[in-house]
């Protein structure tokens, strides 16, 4: 594999090479910060930002809401000046003045601007959940950054397991999202979890942030597929010049398998063995239809009106398709809106199909037309190496259908070294569920089924 592209260093070593920290408001007053912020209507949410360098050393934020369960969401832009710093969400604005120990800060969102006192805690509040990772840890962390193409400096972590020589590692790739290193959902760090699991079993673990998000710089609102792509080729062309480990597996989760198996589709030798969590094995268009159709229906949606919802939707993906200028496209799909007949624009309000996929936000950026156009088939095609597949047969976003679309596209290909389960019970997160509904994520305190650990470390300890 070329890797003179994919240099990995520790972030020490990265800062001295930039010239140290930077001097500012961010450098001088790190870590997090929060507040009670006062809603029009008397609501009190506690609001909290995070500032901290990025890999590349500049500084950096995020911004999150706990009393709605929204953890760092990313900025788009920092600004600092003198005793002040500006995050800017494009959402909303939160500005911030230093006053001795606290920041005066005011949150701007739709022309309403409401006012914070931000004091320094240890951490945000977040909900316990019985299998986040307790000491006494039977490895080290260490915290590096990874060189991608174009500039962009991933930030990661390497987690190895004491006296262990020469482990397997694991590369964890990350679903869809602007998710961290830890890829938290519904206050579940699934990537931490499953880390944990697994450095226990004597394997080190490799996890990063995915480009734009947290410690990782770049623009996560313009990547496409192909970019993470890139960064994954990075990130495994970094392990191995380390020389360090044994084998070198990719364990990806929804989008992430679908990367995975890009990468290793043209570097045959990027790893010596694949586990595919809930990965996409359909045509992008197919897959969206399905995982809309099915997200309508567990909504509440008759038969007739997930038809008829469709019908909408599939206009919608045709625009972004056909569309390549991001303004003409979101010009095109605000017509199509204002041209829907009331039963149409009932319906969509009803069951809630104007989120994700179908929001102009998402429209709007790059990565959704590449999705749709995306057929991985090809990809898992070229996969040769030892593959264990799984699926939660309760499943809303990437249901068991997917799952067949891998296999079958891995025997074409002539890969005969093909482990694959639909485990039963289990939604998109792989946790134990009554329905599979986003709606049950959060109220679940299983993290991952133990069942799922123990079938991955198996596969990982027989590669």
């Amino acid at each position: 594999m070329k890797i003179s592209h994919c240099t990995l260093l520790p972030l020490a070593f990265l800062f001295s090479l930039h010239g140290g920290a930077q001097a500012g408001v961010v450098a001088e007053h790190p870590g997090y910060w929060m507040g009670n912020l006062t809603l029009p209507d008397g609501r009190v949410l506690k609001s909290g930002v995070e500032l901290f360098q990025r890999a590349d050393g500049t500084p950096w934020g995020s911004f999150s809401s706990p009393d709605q369960g929204a953890y760092d969401i990313p900025v788009r832009a920092l600004t600092e000046g003198g005793e002040t710093v500006e995050l800017d969400l494009g959402f909303g604005k939160m500005q911030m003045a230093w006053q001795g120990d606290r920041f005066k800060a005011v949150w701007k969102q739709g022309g309403a601007s409401f006012p914070v006192e931000l004091r320094q805690v240890a951490g945000f509040p977040k909900k316990p959940r019985p299998q986040d990772p307790v000491a006494p840890f039977p490895y080290t962390d260490e915290s590096l950054a990874i060189r991608s193409k174009g500039g962009v400096l991933l930030g990661a972590t390497l987690s190895l397991p004491k006296g262990v020589k020469k482990p397997t590692v694991v590369i964890l790739v990350p679903g869809s999202g602007p998710l961290t290193r830890d890829e938290e959902v519904a206050g579940h760090r699934v990537f931490a979890v499953l880390a944990d699991y697994l450095l226990r079993q004597g394997v080190a673990v490799l996890r990063y942030d995915k480009r734009g998000v947290s410690r990782s710089t770049g623009d996560y609102d313009n990547h496409t597929q192909a970019d993470l792509a890139d960064d994954l080729e990075a990130v495994v062309g970094a392990v191995k010049a380390r020389g360090q480990f044994g084998r070198v597996g990719l364990v990806g989760h929804s989008e992430g398998p679908m990367v995975a198996a890009s990468v290793i589709g043209r570097q045959p030798a990027a790893a010596d063995f694949l586990v595919s969590l809930a990965g996409v094995g359909l045509p992008g268009l197919e897959m969206l239809l399905l995982q809309d159709g099915l997200l309508a229906k567990d909504r509440g949606a008759s038969p007739q009106e997930v038809k008829q919802l469709l019908g909408y939707i599939s206009r919608w993906y045709a625009i972004v398709m056909a569309e390549a200028d991001s303004t003409a496209r979101v010009g095109a799909l605000k017509a199509l809106q204002a041209s829907l007949p009331e039963s149409d624009k009932a319906l969509i309000s009803k069951y809630k199909m104007h989120g994700g996929t179908l929001s102009l936000e998402m429209a709007a950026q790059p990565a959704l037309a590449a999705m749709l156009k995306a057929d991985p088939r090809a990809d898992w095609r070229r996969v040769a190496c030892p593959v264990l597949a799984l699926n939660g047969s309760l499943d809303l976003q990437v249901p068991p259908q997917s799952l067949d679309g891998i296999v079958a596209s891995l025997k074409a290909g002539g890969n005969r070294r093909v482990e694959s389960a639909v485990m039963p019970s289990l939604n998109h997160l792989f946790q134990t569920a009554q329905t599979g509904s986003e709606s049950e994520y959060a109220v679940i305190e299983e993290t991952i089924a133990p069942a799922v650990m123990q079938r991955i470390a198996a596969f990982v300890r027989k590669q």
